[in-house]
């Protein structure tokens, strides 16, 4: 399998902490080309306009005088226009003034536009704006034009004005973030340092986070933890159950092979065969009663459950049950309905519904009969196994479901598994089992029930 490419969860935090800056610059250049549409063009002309009008007032009170003593007068009250900005350190745009008096210009500062021999011929650059203030009495006209700051950002000549500050407020910012990031992902780090310490055999769980998001994290890997405990827990009951329940049928496997190797009558060569048989057929059922009690826990959960009909899936394993049954002349039959949908792990259910049969007809007398019954009602679904044998007391009918308990003074061969295998495949199957002994005569009752609700939920 082809390894997957190695990624920085750093590097992606310290980009999208990148990006939100590029992000917050852009929106600001935006707005600056929005207000230079509108805000900032109408605002430039007011305040053009009223050093107009300054500019006005002042000729007037100079009155006639000659241009050369004018000039003076009006370059000092230009530069009280842009004399904010630049105390504050702002860009100042270009500025130019032209006064005419009489018809003629007087006044002029500045070579961006053309001197003409009337303000209304005056043609204006692109990004430029102008105010014109007259005073009929006097016959003196000034006329101020100015750039639109934001006209300016849009030109080819201001890239680094409006690029200066973000790059060089960048290291100012990624430095912080950087820190800021790496003690961030130091919890991250301990936890890995914490697991990567552990031995193969410490499965205990990780110490609580005090961090929100990494609690889910340390909450799913002691989940984790937690189930690869119970699994081993479960293999480790497995082999142990394997090798108690395997000692019997060996030993018996044993002791008739050395018979048979020391027999000298056909009789005794005949029983020891037979000893053989029947440990081989003890070992080999109890092998798949082991086999069948694993596959019924929460270790098959990986299966998926899928839709299946029980009717049928009942059918089919009665038929298998029938070879046995008949053997000991036991009639089995079915009251169910037509269909049964539910969803079902099928290999597991296979198991459940063999064991209570099985049971069933094991424990029938001969000749005797066992009923099986499907009942559907409202959200419940209901697998009833009736025989005519001897029953369970009460205060053992729980017993039963433990591992290798069987009923004392019982004389019929098995492994004590055949209810800890249905119950577990009942859970399995989101169901309970339940035992009663029957109140129309001798014989007990299995019940099966299946919450459909609960399973569909």
């Amino acid at each position: 399998m082809n390894a997957l490419p190695e990624r920085s969860l750093f590097r992606r935090l310290l980009l999208g902490f990148c990006g939100v800056v590029l992000a917050i610059w852009l929106a600001n250049l935006a707005w600056d080309i929005h207000e230079t549409g509108t805000t900032k063009r109408r605002d430039m002309q007011r305040e053009l306009r009223a050093s107009a009008l300054r500019i006005l007032v002042l000729m007037q009170t100079v009155g006639p005088r000659p241009p050369e003593e004018i000039h003076p007068l009006v370059r000092k009250m230009e530069e009280l226009h842009y004399a904010l900005y630049r105390e504050l350190g702002w860009y100042v745009p270009a500025l130019q003034t032209q006064v005419w008096r009489g018809g003629q210009l007087v006044y002029t500062s500045g070579d961006v536009i053309p001197p003409a021999t009337a303000p209304e011929r005056v043609a204006l650059p692109d990004g430029w704006v102008a105010a014109v203030e007259t005073d009929p009495a006097t016959g003196v006209t000034v006329r101020m034009a100015t750039q639109v700051i934001g006209e300016w950002l849009l030109q080819t000549s201001s890239i680094g004005y409006y690029l200066a500050p973000l790059l060089f407020s960048l290291p100012f910012l990624l430095l912080p973030a950087w820190y800021i990031i790496r003690v961030g992902l130091r919890p991250l780090r301990s936890i890995v340092a914490e697991i990567e310490e552990r031995s193969a055999t410490d499965l205990r769980p990780l110490a609580p986070s005090p961090y929100r998001e990494l609690s889910p994290l340390v909450g799913s890997v002691n989940r984790l933890m937690r189930r690869l405990v119970e699994r081993l827990e479960r293999e480790q009951e497995f082999l142990a159950d394997a090798a108690h329940e395997l000692k019997t049928p060996l030993s018996i496997i044993q002791i008739n092979a050395e018979s048979l190797a020391h027999a000298h009558t056909p009789q005794r060569v005949q029983e020891a065969g037979e000893g053989l048989r029947q440990g081989v057929r003890r070992a080999t059922h109890t092998v798949h009663q082991l086999l069948a009690l694993a596959r019924s826990g929460p270790d098959s959960e990986a299966a998926p459950m899928q839709p299946l009909d029980l009717v049928q899936l009942v059918c089919d394993r009665l038929a298998l049950a029938g070879q046995l049954a008949a053997a000991r002349h036991i009639e089995i039959e079915l009251q169910a309905p037509d269909l049964c949908a539910m969803c079902l792990h099928r290999e597991s259910m296979a198991a459940l519904i063999d064991n209570v049969v099985g049971n069933a007809v094991k424990y029938s007398p001969e000749g005797g009969r066992v009923a099986v019954a499907i009942d559907a009602n409202g959200g419940l679904i209901t697998l009833t196994v009736r025989d005519e044998g001897p029953g369970i007391a009460p205060a053992l009918q729980q017993k039963v479901f433990e591992r290798f308990y069987r009923l004392p003074d019982q004389d019929q061969p098995g492994s004590g598994l055949g209810l800890a295998i249905a119950e577990r495949a009942a859970i399995r199957n989101r169901g309970s089992i339940m035992l009663a002994n029957r109140d129309d005569g001798p014989g007990l009752c299995v019940h099966v029930t299946f919450d459909v609700t609960m399973a569909s939920g």
